[in-house]
């Protein structure tokens, strides 16, 4: 008995870049979110010595920061050798940051809102240039 037929069969092959830039591009993007991120966490470090933010909520917003850091810093590596993680955290990150962003222009914070905003578009964009480029798990 023959094995019945996927509704979504996986391609033969993956398909190329786009562009040779594409991929240093989007490690870059996310390598400049990853220093945004950095500085973040050193600023909320300086604001608890300085007495602006309470102990405890400025120490755990700079570790959560730093931890977002270093997954930012793993998904630029990932997008660089072709590998699935930096795409699947990359774009599910964009979408975070966008949110995070609109509340920003909300709030007044215009211009942090609005580089915050063009960033996180044009990261969604170079990352989603290189789904069909970047090989399936278990792909042979």
């Amino acid at each position: 008995m023959a094995p019945a037929p996927s509704a979504s069969p996986r391609p033969a092959a993956d398909a190329p870049d786009p562009s040779p830039r594409t991929r240093p591009v989007a490690a870059i993007l996310l390598g400049c979110e990853t220093g945004v991120l950095i500085l973040a966490a050193g600023y909320c470090i300086v604001a608890v010595t300085g007495g602006l933010i309470a102990g405890r909520f400025g120490i755990a917003l700079a570790v959560f920061l730093l931890l977002f850091a270093a997954a930012t810093g793993l998904a630029a590596r990932s997008v660089l050798a072709s590998g699935r993680f930096g795409l699947g955290f990359g774009i599910t990150w964009q979408f975070f940051q966008a949110l995070v962003a609109a509340s920003m222009l909300r709030g007044g914070l215009y211009w942090q809102g609005g580089i915050a905003l063009a960033l996180a578009i044009a990261t969604f964009v170079q990352l989603s240039r290189l789904v069909r480029s970047t090989p399936l798990p278990g792909a042979d």
